[in-house]
């Protein structure tokens, strides 16, 4: 168990930098200056400039040169790094998005993105919004329009997922409901958008859904909602299972889950035991060997074993007056490791096999509050700073989504953190969702652009 909390350094550069850049290659200026901040939490703020200067032997490369603590490096191609000597920041990846999709101009008022997921072969995404429609739109054309659109809820949808056929989507709103939504769509002809009607509808949470999964390839999901419980559902028959109390019972609100496969010694522990309602219901599919790790809003977090339809743990959850919501959680069965992250900005990471002993490691930024985390594979999304670096086996990587719109990615090992890379493009707006998807990181902000990162 970590002793203490890790801070780690945030590094911002003037959002529009790469115009800057631009200007000076095309000769538009001899040269030009955008600015650079290092923060880090209790340490005085380096706030500095960078001059970029069109090189005179070379005129398809700049020079950079910082000034006031700061400094940047250019790595080939749009490969920057940033750091900041004073502040301890060696040379930090500054990642630019290598494709940016703006919200489709429809005329509707609601931009803001509220959910967001990527079809797991990467050609399609679904963004949700505060009215309560749903657009699919291809990963292939930052320009095209949405295959697909729905009105999948009355008001605020608030968890989109795409099953693992990449071809069915299940959504979640405030309007306590869940929608199942066709994405087997035709792309769409350059001034068309078919309308989607909800194949299912899933009614019984009696609050606000905040949260899904989908169990192997979707014959059964799951939900999470402000009224305390997690349910499992029937997709053909539309009909809710069972449903779990969070909070040992209490009905403490569900803010996220993630589910997945029971790791090994947890399989062990629970392979001679007897359902708790002493049998399976025949509409389960796939259950047996599943858990699902529920964030709550008082700070801890809950795991129910979905074959023996039991809580076998629950962390605790602080002191009265001292609790800080966990607002994202993310589980990832073949390391057997669990992420958490809160309304504070804390990111705790867990090993499952020894949930008892505390996390194993902890850190935070700032006090911003913790939107989303996912796991990314370094070897698959490296955000190296130079070429010749490479991948330890063991370090793990964690894609950070924050509503100081300061997205990063961190490389996490049991002795400690540090940030890989700093997300760069939003101009201050949260960012509610982050997504890992083979090679690409995706985001999606308050500003209504989905950016897709390529490490």
């Amino acid at each position: 168990m970590t002793s203490s909390v890790i801070v780690l350094p945030i590094c911002t550069l003037q959002h529009d930098f790469q115009s800057v850049i631009q200007d000076v290659l095309d000769g538009v200026v001899p040269d030009d200056k955008f600015w650079v901040s290092c923060y880090k939490l209790g340490e005085p703020s380096v706030h500095g400039k960078v001059t970029a200067t069109l090189d005179d032997r070379d005129r398809n490369k700049v020079l950079f040169k910082g000034h006031d603590g700061v400094a940047l490096k250019e790595y080939g191609k749009k490969v920057y790094a940033v750091s900041c000597p004073s502040l301890e920041i060696p040379e930090t990846r500054v990642a630019i998005p290598s494709a940016s999709f703006p919200n489709p101009a429809d005329g509707r008022k609601s931009t803001q993105i509220t959910s967001f997921d990527v079809s797991p072969d990467g050609l399609q995404f679904a963004t949700g919004y505060h009215d309560g429609f749903v657009h699919i739109r291809p990963t292939t054309s930052p320009s095209a329009i949405p295959y697909g659109t729905s009105k999948a809820h009355v008001s605020t949808v608030t968890s989109l997922r795409f099953f693992p056929s990449s071809r069915v989507v299940l959504t979640s709103g405030a309007d306590f409901a869940l929608s199942i939504l066709s994405a087997d769509l035709p792309e769409s002809s350059p001034y068309t958008t078919a309308k989607i009607t909800a194949a299912r509808t899933l009614r019984g949470h009696t609050r606000a859904v905040t949260s899904t999964g989908i169990i192997s390839r979707g014959r059964n999901v799951l939900s999470g909602a402000k009224d305390g419980t997690v349910r499992l559902w029937d997709i053909p028959t539309g009909a809710q299972i069972r449903s779990f109390a969070a909070g040992t019972n209490h009905f403490i609100p569900v803010l996220a889950l993630s589910t997945g496969e029971r790791w090994k010694e947890a399989d062990e522990a629970t392979n001679d035991a007897q359902r708790a309602d002493g049998s399976s219901d025949p509409r389960e599919v796939d259950t047996s060997d599943k858990v699902v790790f529920c964030a709550l809003q008082d700070g801890s977090f809950e795991l129910f074993d979905l074959r023996t339809k039991l809580a076998t743990y629950r962390s605790p959850a602080g002191p009265p007056g001292m609790r800080t919501a966990l607002q994202t959680i993310a589980y990832n069965p073949e390391i057997s490791l669990l992420a958490t992250g809160s309304a504070s900005g804390l990111v705790s990471l867990h090993d499952v096999r020894t949930l008892g002993n505390g996390p194993v490691v902890s850190f935070r930024r700032n006090e911003a509050p913790v939107e989303d985390i996912a796991f990314v594979k370094l070897a698959d999304a490296s955000f190296f700073v130079a070429p010749s670096e490479t991948v330890d086996g063991s370090d793990i990587g964690l894609a950070i989504a924050t509503e100081d719109g300061l997205p990063y990615v961190a490389e996490v090992q049991p002795s400690g953190a540090k940030v890989r890379a700093e997300l760069a493009g939003t101009d201050c707006d949260a960012v509610r969702s982050v997504r890992a998807v083979g090679h690409d990181l995706w985001s999606a902000a308050d500003d209504g652009v989905v950016r897709r990162y390529r490490g």
